[in-house]
């Protein structure tokens, strides 16, 4: 249509690589950081290069090191910094210096920082310890296909190529294969693949409400429900509502992994520990399936009922429940902000916008009255103030479901703060 903005968005597909011996990977990856090291430091001993391109601060890298034809047969490139390593391929070496110019950049953007700030704090340091994952740019890998693929490595002599399999998900046949990133975990292999995927409608939400009548406004109650929505129109009228479980099961499977993790603790040893850190990274996997799972219902929903605004609550950024050492205290981080950061992504790519409104008073107030309500389980009496309950009562006579009665509440805060009229409030914005 005329009004649809195209645009992309990309997505890292991660696929196992099937390599007994890690060798060859191991020693691409040495050489790729002790490359990167030499531009990084060339980078940071002239800083006067940074008010170049990119693009031309690659070139003027490259000439620093490697010099152009007429260079070379004058005979002018004498005690290259790369003149101690092997002779290395171009791509390899302009991943490299791309990946060194980032790096530079950012040390260079926070050392301005930190000058310009009151605030006396220790200045930002450089880095000294590289420990990156190598890029394969086009010219590093060939004969990409389902199921394997060719990678160019150094094997401690030379350059030599080596095909491997690898099993993960299909690529869709939409999307834009880009440069994917070697990662080594232990002992396996993983290849991170970016996709870009084209986006067909990027229009701000101002100009959806031009067309579009309605929006779906979603809240993620801790308990057995994990997400909960109402479709509401321009008028706050509420046309429909969704409701997502699967805290319970989540929580038992949880429960079923941490009693084993508790009879290992009882037997303690070094075989048990790294058992411990197995059954943890489990956790860390259940956690991620239901967050994929809701936020791609979520997405479904919205595709089924033509719906292209979400607007979701925002709260402070808190701890990545993802982490293993956080994982171990026994704590387990609100699913529903991990929903949130895969629906951000997951929705743009069908064309959906999102946005988020400050999470204040959405759950304990009334959504027709504004007064504070009374919230209970069944079988216990609404009489007694229970803000953990599943159902409330407000002496208005509004009743129901509390998830969705802060779900309205959320939408209703949108179209209050929000100037659809205006032109101020797009995509990813916040409002009040």
């Amino acid at each position: 249509m005329a009004w649809e903005r195209s645009g992309q968005v990309t997505v890292t597909y991660k696929v196992r690589l099937y390599e007994k011996y890690l060798d060859w990977i191991l020693e691409t990856k040495k050489l790729y950081n002790q490359v990167l090291k030499v531009y990084y430091e060339l980078l940071l001993k002239d800083l006067t290069l940074f008010h170049l391109s990119n693009h031309n601060l690659l070139r003027e890298l490259e000439i620093c090191t490697v010099g152009t034809k007429e260079m070379k047969q004058q005979g002018k490139i004498q005690n290259s910094p790369l003149s101690a390593f092997p002779k290395l391929p171009m791509y390899f070496r302009r991943a490299a210096i791309n990946h060194a110019i980032s790096m530079a950049r950012s040390y260079q953007g926070r050392y301005q920082h930190w000058k310009e700030q009151k605030i006396i704090l220790p200045p930002p340091t450089k880095t000294e310890k590289f420990h990156v994952d190598p890029i394969f740019y086009k010219g590093m890998y060939r004969n990409f296909t389902t199921d394997s693929i060719e990678l160019k490595l150094y094997n401690g002599t030379g350059w030599t190529w080596r095909k491997f399999r690898y099993t993960g998900r299909n690529f869709p046949v939409c999307a834009t294969i880009l440069s994917p990133t070697i990662h080594i975990q232990e002992k396996q292999v993983w290849l991170h693949i970016p996709l870009s995927f084209p986006v067909y409608d990027t229009r701000k939400i101002q100009e959806r409400f031009q067309t579009e009548e309605y929006f779906l406004a979603v809240y993620f109650p801790a308990n057995n429900c994990m997400a909960a929505g109402v479709v509401l129109n321009k008028d706050g009228k509420q046309l429909d509502c969704c409701y997502f479980k699967g805290g319970n099961e989540l929580k038992q499977k949880r429960e079923v992994v941490l009693r084993q993790i508790k009879k290992i603790q009882e037997s303690r040893n070094e075989k048990g520990t790294k058992a411990e850190d197995r059954l943890y990274k489990k956790i860390e996997n259940l956690n991620m399936l239901y967050a994929h799972k809701i936020s791609r219902q979520l997405v479904t929903f919205c595709e089924e009922k033509q719906i292209k605004l979400i607007v979701m609550p925002t709260y402070e950024k808190g701890l990545d429940f993802n982490k293993l050492a956080y994982l171990k205290t026994g704590k387990f981080d609100w699913q529903g902000r991990k929903i949130m950061r895969l629906l951000r992504y997951k929705a743009l790519q069908k064309g959906i916008a999102t946005t988020t409104v400050r999470a204040i008073h959405i759950s304990d107030i009334c959504s027709q009255c504004g007064e504070k309500i009374k919230k209970y389980n069944p079988g216990f009496s609404p009489k007694i103030r229970y803000f953990g309950g599943c159902l409330f009562t407000c002496s208005c006579g509004n009743k129901g479901n509390s998830a969705l009665n802060a779900a309205r509440n959320i939408g209703l805060r949108f179209l209050r703060y929000s100037n659809l009229d205006g032109l101020y409030y797009i995509t990813n914005d916040k409002c009040p």
